[in-house]
């Protein structure tokens, strides 16, 4: 029978309404700025090292092939830097260097491996939760930076370590969903909420398509409107009816077609086929647009309009077809005949107790 991963949710206590300090012009009048944020300390921990020159020797030391226990010796770490009180920069600072070793654990996850690892199956299942919380944990810590930054009516546009923050939030958030899509977990609650404000908070402070010149050095140009829209069609194209494989390579093709896709304010005229839906204030991914299905007074209401990237499909698989021309990759082919009619909003999806290919993940 397949493991059944338990996620005793993101271990943190919940401070979820922010408020923009009462001098800024900047406040938003779409509602108060929902992020969950570990609670500080009054007074720093002296036991809790601090030195980025000591955490990047700790990291390099950490056990790679256990990953029991460097998973563990992680979390343990986060947990303790997320309470200190710490200056911005530093604090980001800090975390960039626990973020290495994590993005490299989550990236190169793969599910055979732990199958096959001679230790119990209770093993297993906790290098996997704890593997899922590792950007749940170092998200927290950006989400204090940007949380604090508001608070205080700081711009991210002016302020290239908050925007820094924002982004490395909403990546670490992506991380832990793409990572429970691919084992087949449930998502927690408050995650799809958390990505949909801190685009919210990107849109409100113009910073969607911003990157900061210290990202861009370290090779790292996504920006918090490719992070989000990526993700938001992978979850648009039910991931649960994908094997582990088909789910990364199904990400990474989204990638490619991304410029087919906008996301705005509702208006109208709409044809409902060509839209998804999605309320930024909620805890949802989007959802297709039906009939009359909004109202104008939600600020909060963004709407995906797919129709330019299902045409898009619609010339890829046409080329597929035709010898004279550039051939489609024939694993993206595949790919992309799976994925057209999810993209379609009036597609009649399968129900959900239809067996689906990633149904075993972990085997005892």
């Amino acid at each position: 029978m397949r493991e059944n991963f338990r996620l005793t949710g993101f271990g943190f206590h919940f401070e979820m309404k922010s408020k923009p300090h009462p001098n800024s012009a900047e406040a938003d009048s779409s509602g108060p700025f929902l992020l969950s944020t570990p609670r500080l300390l009054d007074d720093k921990n002296p036991l809790v090292e601090t030195r980025e020159n000591k955490i990047k020797q700790w990291t390099r030391k950490l056990p790679v092939m256990n990953l029991l226990h460097s998973s563990r010796a992680l979390l343990d770490a986060l947990t303790l830097l997320n309470e200190q009180p710490l200056q911005e920069k530093h604090r980001v600072q800090l975390l960039d260097i626990y973020r290495d070793p994590i993005n490299t654990m989550l990236l190169s996850f793969n599910p055979l491996y732990l199958r096959q690892l001679p230790v119990p199956s209770t093993q297993r299942e906790q290098v996997a939760q704890n593997i899922t919380q590792l950007p749940l944990m170092l998200a927290n810590g950006y989400k204090t930076v940007v949380k604090q930054g508001y608070q205080l009516g700081h711009k991210p546009s002016k302020n290239k370590t908050l925007l820094l923050a924002a982004i490395r939030a909403c990546e670490q958030l992506s991380h832990a969903l793409l990572h429970l899509f691919r084992i087949a977990h449930p998502v927690p609650p408050q995650l799809y909420l958390e990505l949909n404000q801190l685009y919210r908070y990107a849109e409100h402070y113009q910073i969607l398509h911003q990157v900061p010149p210290a990202a861009k050095r370290a090779g790292i140009d996504k920006d918090i409107a490719t992070i989000y829209k990526q993700l938001m069609l992978l979850a648009i194209a039910d991931p649960s009816r994908l094997s582990e494989s088909e789910i990364l390579s199904t990400y990474e093709l989204l990638e490619r077609l991304l410029t087919h896709v906008d996301i705005s304010p509702p208006h109208s005229p709409l044809e409902e086929k060509h839209y998804f839906v999605v309320d930024l204030h909620s805890d949802h991914p989007p959802r297709a647009l039906a009939p009359h299905g909004f109202t104008s007074e939600n600020k909060n209401l963004r709407l995906f309009n797919t129709y330019s990237l299902l045409r898009k499909v619609g010339e890829l698989l046409q080329q597929a077809e035709n010898p004279s021309v550039t051939r489609v990759h024939k694993p993206d082919v595949q790919l992309l005949r799976q994925l057209a009619p999810y993209l379609n909003a009036s597609y009649q999806r399968p129900s959900p107790d239809t067996p689906l290919p990633n149904e075993e993940f972990i085997r005892n």
